[in-house]
């Protein structure tokens, strides 16, 4: 397999198991800092899930549809920022806001590369 289409492959596959990990995660109250299930929570996870479900039929046609890095980088970036800023203001504690940040920057890291490295796909 073409290195430039494993990447996309490990890029789409690598965000939609952390997409299925938050769609399950929003669901657990005390996870997420707080006593009961809110309806915030249940709308988050049918996006993550989709959103995980949509990178899987990215993954059918890797170089076809490697744009759709483009949005995921955006989403990734800003669930990123969420958890940080849920940790400094004390919803959740700093280390698991610092742990999210840590979990982005990987999640980032693949996605920004492999859609540089494929550039020359389209």
């Amino acid at each position: 397999m073409d290195k430039k289409i494993k990447w996309l492959r490990i890029a789409y596959w690598t965000t939609a198991i952390a997409d299925f990990v938050v769609a399950v995660l929003v669901l657990i109250p005390a996870r997420m800092g707080v006593p009961n299930y809110v309806y915030p929570m249940g709308l988050m996870s049918a996006v993550a899930f989709s959103w995980a479900v949509a990178l899987l039929i990215a993954d059918r046609k890797p170089a076809d549809r490697r744009w759709f890095i483009i949005p995921t980088i955006l989403v990734v970036a800003l669930l990123g920022v969420v958890g940080l800023h849920a940790g400094i203001i004390g919803l959740i504690p700093l280390i698991r806001g610092i742990l999210t940040l840590f979990i982005t920057a990987i999640l980032l890291s693949i996605l920004i590369y492999s859609y540089m490295i494929s550039r020359e796909l389209t």
